[in-house]
């Protein structure tokens, strides 16, 4: 778990409460499940130090959301009241004295009326309806169309899903036939470690009503995948692919 600042938010595990959370309440959950949710999440996986973090978070987290439950609230005060947090910096008496006094300001914030709860949006989750070994066509901004062969599905903790693609080494106006395309090479690029491999995207639905992804259309199925599918790949959105591409043929990072 990442520590970066003596804020009770500033640490990884603050993160995942926050984003499943809100995640919970966009999908129509209560306050009382989601919280119930939350909890059952963490409680048995956390260690002792953990979970003073986690109640420390949560309550902040509940309160800037207008949801504050008194149980969490009591929770998160017993632990400032105890002290027992504080030892945690021990190594770094100046960042204890911060933390002290940042745990103070949170036991006054959480005895102050919270906000006003506000309706939580439901979070968009990218999906995709093309598979492994499908081919896929997509039409620059200049109507030319290029194609890419998905070569794997990443499926994220976050329910996201959004396909990988290895891209051909080809433009033009008019989609090749199955036979010509069989015969196309592939991009390829460098590398960290300077090695020549075929060039590897990860391409993401930024939202809803994403226009781009509309311009990507399934050509064919059922092509062999024989790359690897771990990374690197270079993770962008439907909307940037085309400034992607171009940047490619301008710096001639291809073959």
């Amino acid at each position: 778990m990442g520590v970066w600042g003596v804020a009770i938010l500033s640490n990884d595990l603050a993160e995942d409460i926050r984003f499943i959370y809100k995640d919970l309440l966009g999908d129509g959950y209560s306050n009382e499940q989601a919280s119930e949710k939350v909890i059952q999440e963490y409680v048995d996986e956390l260690d002792t130090e953990e979970m003073t973090l986690f109640w420390l978070s949560f309550a902040l987290i509940q309160w800037k959301l207008g949801r504050l439950q008194d149980h969490v609230k009591q929770n998160a005060v017993e632990i400032i009241d105890s002290g027992i947090e504080l030892e945690n910096w021990n190594d770094d008496l100046k960042l204890k004295k911060k933390r002290e006094a940042v745990l103070l300001k949170l036991k006054h914030q959480l005895n102050q009326p919270q906000p006003l709860a506000k309706k939580i949006p439901k979070r968009f989750v990218a999906d995709t309806t093309f598979k492994s070994g499908d081919i896929v066509s997509f039409q620059m901004d200049s109507s030319e169309y290029i194609l890419l062969k998905v070569i794997d599905i990443i499926e994220q903790w976050t329910r996201d899903r959004y396909p990988i693609f290895e891209i051909y080494d080809w433009q033009g106006k008019e989609i090749p036939s199955l036979e010509e395309i069989r015969t196309l090479r592939l991009k390829t690029g460098y590398y960290d470690d300077d090695e020549d491999m075929p060039r590897k995207i990860a391409v993401y639905q930024s939202g809803k009503r994403d226009p781009f992804v509309k311009r990507a259309s399934l050509v064919a199925e059922g092509f062999p995948v024989t790359s690897d599918t771990e990374p690197p790949y270079t993770l962008l959105s439907w909307k940037g692919l085309n400034a992607f591409i171009c940047d490619m043929h301008l710096n001639g990072n291809e073959t």
